[in-house]
């Protein structure tokens, strides 16, 4: 896509002032047959005692080969024009749109401190190739009025995207930016960088702040969630009233299994979005903390008696995240991922594996992250080693991630006591920083 919307003069007068402006007279020969713009030494001296005007009369004028000229020259000077040029004809797709752009200037245009605690000079320049001109516009002042004209001057509607993420990058560096609106940024920009398959991810720490980078998601569960059947310790005696609409019916047990039939969010299934369908099905006041307790305990009592670690991975995040768990994924337990009519017996070799997950939670329609508690029944029968069942577990985890779900397994042994605990807490916040969440 970026060879179709390069222009070849631009590239070519760019490579022409790179040059002009990195080579001596002396050695321009030299380096342009380095370079591969001639092929031999000419030694014909500057055409109009101009730098430029020689290397541009030497160029080709085949954009690939211009193109392969420029990537080479670039390599050994750096020179902003050209760089963009060069990033985008490197580009095979788009994943920024022009909508995508206007929802990041909005968005950005709305937070506070642009230039965070250096000047607009010092945080623009080594990103942006701006023209003496726009240097005056922007770079002076910190403190501009209508910062929203400003990134329009700083052309992010049609910048690189490569470029694109380096700004981005840049507007979240603790450097240039304390904790909390370091935080502002990356909680505001990640659930509209998502929409376009990226996010910022904390990549390294140093002094206790986070540095982010941006990081191409994968690309998660395709399809809409439609029905999520959960809370039941039983195999669910469901049938189809209206298989064209996907409706589905509890037949027998109705009272120990749920189903969440709502449409989700974009943004993922929160626990607010859980409490006012459980308040609908209940008839309780869906702002109630009555209602929320309610909810609480009834998803408590499907998890096993005999699994105290499960419990305590389940309580320990309502604990640590009470203030804010409403506006946080909820944590289904029991969840039913496969569902045969027939039995694993009857269906043999081509039965499903693993029918259900110990917990879910559905950041977005395709970010699912799987949670699993081991127990020594995972892998062992009376506490002997049994090599099959670990691997038909293996097996079941590979086609959970090839589908496109995140998994995350814990052994038992390590969810027991305080420190079980800590390892929950930690693992938590870790999540959430990871996808964006806190």
């Amino acid at each position: 896509m970026g060879h179709l919307t390069l222009s070849i003069d631009a590239l070519r007068a760019a490579i022409g002032e790179t040059i002009a402006g990195s080579v001596k007279s002396y050695d321009l020969e030299k380096v342009c047959a380095e370079l591969g713009i001639i092929t031999d030494i000419r030694d014909t001296g500057l055409v109009q005692n101009s730098k430029r005007i020689t290397v541009l009369q030497w160029l080709p004028n085949n954009l690939s080969q211009v193109l392969a000229i420029g990537e080479r020259v670039l390599a050994r000077y750096h020179n902003l024009e050209l760089e963009e040029l060069i990033w985008k004809a490197q580009e095979n797709s788009v994943e920024f749109s022009q909508l995508a752009r206007r929802h990041i200037i909005s968005a950005l245009s709305a937070l506070p401190d642009p230039w965070g605690q250096i000047g607009a000079q010092e945080f623009l320049s080594g990103i942006f190739p701006l023209g003496s001109s726009l240097s005056k516009a922007v770079l002076p002042r910190s403190d501009l009025e209508n910062i929203r004209d400003t990134y329009k001057q700083l052309n992010l509607l049609h910048i690189s995207e490569r470029r694109l993420r380096a700004f981005l990058e840049k507007l979240v560096d603790p450097n240039i930016r304390n904790k909390e609106d370091q935080n502002k940024y990356v909680g505001t920009l990640n659930p509209i960088l998502k929409q376009c398959g990226w996010e910022l991810q904390a990549t390294t720490e140093d002094m206790g702040r986070l540095f982010y980078s941006m990081h191409r998601i994968q690309q998660g569960v395709q399809g809409r969630p439609k029905n999520i059947i959960f809370a039941s310790r039983i195999r669910p005696d469901l049938r189809f009233v209206d298989a064209i609409n996907n409706d589905i019916e509890i037949v027998t047990h109705k009272d120990k299994v749920l189903v969440y039939d709502r449409p989700i969010p974009q943004a993922g299934l929160l626990w607010q979005n859980l409490q006012e369908w459980w308040a609908d099905q209940c008839g309780l006041d869906p702002k109630s903390r009555e209602t929320t307790v309610h909810l609480y305990q009834r998803l408590y009592e499907s998890l096993p008696e005999n699994s105290p670690p499960q419990r305590l991975f389940f309580t320990t995040y309502f604990k640590e995240h009470k203030d804010s768990f409403v506006n946080l994924p909820a944590l289904l337990p029991e969840v039913w991922l496969h569902y045969d009519l027939q039995t694993i017996a009857q269906r043999g070799r081509d039965a499903l594996l693993r029918q259900r997950m110990d917990f879910l939670m559905l950041f977005s329609h395709a970010e699912r992250i799987v949670f699993e508690v081991d127990g020594a029944q995972h892998y062992s029968d009376n506490g002997v080693a049994n090599p099959s069942k670990y691997a038909r577990m293996a097996a079941a985890d590979r086609e959970l991630r090839l589908s496109g779900y995140h998994v995350y397994r814990f052994g038992g042994s390590e969810l027991q006591g305080p420190k079980g605990e800590e390892t929950i807490r930690r693992f938590f916040h870790a999540l959430f920083r990871r996808h964006g969440q806190k």
